[in-house]
Order: structure tokens, then sequence, then C-alpha cells
């Protein structure tokens, strides 16, 4: 059965915000709001002992800092008053698009190579026998060398 069939009778005011008072929302303390997120999870099909509130705040976290969300953004969307955790997922997350950049530049000078540039090899390889003398020499290494 799909989550928003799941959802759509208990969608309300305070289906995940606190209880209505007096016509005002008070806001869910944390047990409260895990308690309730987990009846959720149940009615969803998803009860496995790992699967907690906790997880999704976490994965909004990172997509938000993929998303390049600022950290006023983020402390604004999570409640967080000191920008250390923020600082943490936008820092994962440039780590990793610094990452693919970096292999996305690696892979394009490869491509710009011509293959014989790597198959050079030093004549001093040739010296004690007929084949060689069985040393591995690295382009990098011979450039630098010669």
């Amino acid at each position: 059965m799909p989550l928003n069939e799941i959802l759509v009778p208990h969608r309300s005011r305070n289906a995940f915000t606190g209880k209505v008072v007096r016509g005002c929302v008070l806001p869910m303390k944390k047990k409260a709001w895990a308690a309730k997120f987990k009846k959720y999870v149940i009615l969803a099909g998803v009860n496995e002992p790992k699967k907690s509130c906790h997880g999704v705040r976490k994965a909004r976290a990172e997509v938000a800092a993929y998303a390049d969300c600022t950290e006023s953004q983020m402390m604004a969307m999570f409640g967080w008053t000191d920008p250390k955790m923020p600082a943490h997922y936008i820092a994962q997350a440039n780590r990793e698009k610094l990452g693919v950049s970096g292999m996305e530049k690696i892979i394009a000078f490869d491509q710009s190579q011509s293959f014989d540039d790597f198959l050079w090899a030093p004549k001093a390889n040739n010296v004690r026998t007929p084949h060689g003398n069985g040393v591995v020499t690295f382009p990098g290494n011979t450039r630098k060398k010669a």
C-alpha cells in the first residue's frame, strides 16, 4: 500500500507538528514526535528496528547540503541554533563534490594524452638482461629523473 494512501485519513493540521490545544498547535516533545513517527513507519510497512526519525532528519540534512543550502537556511529548516551541524553536512557535501570534480579533471587529462606517452620506457631499463632488469618504471618517475 503506498504511503500516500496510508497518510490520507491522518492528514490534519497536527499530523506531525503537535497537539491542538484551544485552537493553538503546541509543539511536540522529542520522544512524542519519535513515537508518532514510529507509528507512521509501522503503518507504512517499514517496521525495522534501525529506522528512526533521526535517520530521516540526517538524510534530509544531507540533501539540503547537496542542494547548496546555506548554513542559515539549514539552521532554520532543522531548528539548529549552532552552525556546527550545518557546517558538518555542507563540508561533507563539498568534499564529495570536490572529489567528483577532481576525478572529472583526471579523466579529461587522461583522455587528452596519447597512449604512446604512457608506453615510453627509459633505455637504462634494458641493461642487465636482454629482456630488461624487471624494474617497473612509471612514466611520472622517469620524466623527473631524465
